[in-house]
């Protein structure tokens, strides 16, 4: 259980990282490989690194991060690389809270 727990911590910090790297290579954030990789890591995210007693916690968090970086994203101060970061982390972020929150639907389900 402990490697699993390593597998998805290096998950999170290398979808954190290719977020940021690939948000300012401009060039790159639109392609489909980056988002496929941000993708495939936020869903080992979401399976191996949410514990049970975070499970709330992480799903307002990734409410407010997408709320406010899609609103964000709408000004014209930001800039583009910011842009680019925002979207790439939103890429990695919301496949993870996709699991989380079946997760959490099925253990509602089953407490009743």
């Amino acid at each position: 259980m402990i490697k699993l727990q390593k597998i998805g911590a290096y998950a999170f910090l290398l979808g954190i990282l290719i977020s940021i790297i690939f948000g300012l290579i401009s060039s790159l954030t639109n392609a489909s490989w980056v988002q496929i990789v941000l993708i495939v890591l936020g869903l080992v995210v979401g399976l191996l690194n949410i514990e049970d007693r975070n499970i709330s916690l992480f799903l307002i968090a990734t409410i407010a991060f997408i709320a406010t970086s899609t609103s964000l994203n709408s000004l014209p101060i930001i800039g583009s690389i910011f842009r680019n970061v925002l979207v790439n982390m939103i890429h990695f972020i919301a496949p993870a809270a996709l699991i989380v929150s079946i997760v959490a639907i099925i253990r509602v389900a089953n407490n009743k």
